[in-house]
């Protein structure tokens, strides 16, 4: 009889964790079929945060992977059968409550039809297909190789001033999420100053995570100054928190690509460990699971700042959401953003290199930047104080009153 129970078991667990052992995280990348046939669905997953006495591995640990319990794998693998889905991935998103699962619709089923039937059932509570996102960045070819410090080559860095800023500020003790491709940690401009990464796009599994446009973006911010090489950051005392959502759309280019089941646990990510910023330079369609995520993260005080694509460039989610700071490369008389230095920026590549960059995707960081320098002099500031402060035109705001900036408290870790 215990030999019987003992198997019962066994094979209990083992259909338990058939979603888990079942993940294909290479079908997380682009689409290979010109109509998205993957969707997204969330079903509230009551195991999140439940206490569990007595057990030694029980714990929230803030920085590290949140899994799928038995129970949400179980309701998971019922739904696939249910709807005659294909499994993909799943993680929970603890900051909504819910766990997120990633289908393939089969060829012999219409994609609306599964979207149709999910709806009507009790056990979903949303669903969506995927949607896909690109990096808002164009790189430019520079005219010669440069082997000296590059301060003076900072167009954005010197146009707003940021030398005298930090004599006052340089974002000490603000932590901002870079939501992104990888970052290269080992730049000798950037050592130090990423605090914290994860990986959230594990698709291609080979792939060198030092990605072109999240270690760009980096420098802009948080660049290492005075060090007598290379550039000067933003706000380089400011925690970056590194979070890989996007990939490269081939080796060793600056395009790149997110969806929204990435987008989903980097944001997630990025509330759960208490954010002060969010840096978005990327841009695509409407999202009801990134919305969602922005929105809480906008709810608990966290300041976001988007890209907005220029005329030629489709999107203009998530930097259209109320409450987003939206920032542009150029002021076109669109007083709904605000508009930074995006052209010729140089910034922070692989492998120890500098590049010059252009598009919002640098305009953004720019300002995510001054919003650090001006939260550690204003650690109560919201978001609509510091778009009061920035105006329209960042390159002509006047971001501090030296009479009321340096009166004002610093933040603290």
């Amino acid at each position: 009889m215990k030999l019987v129970r003992l198997n019962l078991f066994i094979c209990l667990l083992g259909l338990l964790g058939a979603c888990a052992s079942n993940s294909d995280l290479s079908r997380l990348g682009d689409s290979n079929t010109a109509e998205e046939r993957r969707l997204l669905i969330t079903f509230t997953d009551r195991s999140i945060d439940r206490p569990l006495p007595a057990n030694s591995l029980d714990g929230y640990r803030l920085r590290g992977h949140y899994g799928n319990s038995g129970w949400s794998e179980h309701i998971a693998q019922e739904l696939a059968e249910r709807h005659h889905l294909k499994f993909v991935a799943q993680w929970p998103v603890t900051t909504l409550g819910v766990s997120c699962v990633v289908y393939e619709v089969p060829d012999s089923l219409p994609v609306q039809q599964a979207i149709a039937e999910l709806q009507q059932d009790s056990d979903v509570s949303s669903v969506q297909q995927m949607q896909s996102f690109q990096v808002l960045g164009k790189q430019v070819a520079p005219t010669q190789t440069y082997s000296d410090p590059y301060l003076h080559l900072q167009t954005g860095f010197n146009a707003l001033g940021i030398a005298d800023l930090h004599r006052t500020t340089t974002g000490r003790g603000v932590r901002i999420a870079v939501i992104d491709t990888g970052v290269d940690t080992e730049h000798p401009d950037l050592q130090g100053r990423i605090k914290y990464s994860e990986n959230t796009a594990p698709e291609p599994s080979d792939h060198n995570l030092a990605d072109i446009h999240g270690t760009a973006v980096a420098g802009v911010l948080s660049a290492h100054p005075n060090n007598g090489i290379g550039i000067a950051g933003i706000a380089p005392e400011a925690e970056i928190l590194a979070f890989r959502a996007c990939w490269p759309e081939k080796p060793n280019a600056l395009a790149a690509h997110c969806n929204s089941f990435t987008l989903a646990l980097a944001l997630n990510q990025a509330i759960r460990m208490n954010s002060h910023i969010i840096n978005l330079s990327l841009s695509g369609p409407e999202d009801p699971l990134v919305h969602q995520l922005i929105e809480k993260a906008l709810t608990k005080g966290i300041i976001v700042v988007a890209a907005v694509p220029s005329q030629n460039q489709s999107g203009g989610f998530p930097a259209n959401i109320a409450g987003v700071i939206a920032v542009g490369q150029e002021n076109n008389g669109n007083h709904q953003h605000i508009a930074a230095p995006g052209k010729d920026i140089l910034t922070t590549v692989p492998h120890q290199a500098y590049d010059f960059m252009n598009g919002s995707s640098f305009a953004t960081p720019h300002v995510a930047g001054m919003a650090a320098l001006l939260l550690q002099l204003h650690p109560d500031w919201k978001t609509a104080d510091i778009k009061r402060r920035l105006g329209n035109d960042a390159s002509t705001a006047n971001l501090l009153d030296s009479s009321t900036a340096l009166a004002s408290p610093e933040r603290t870790h």
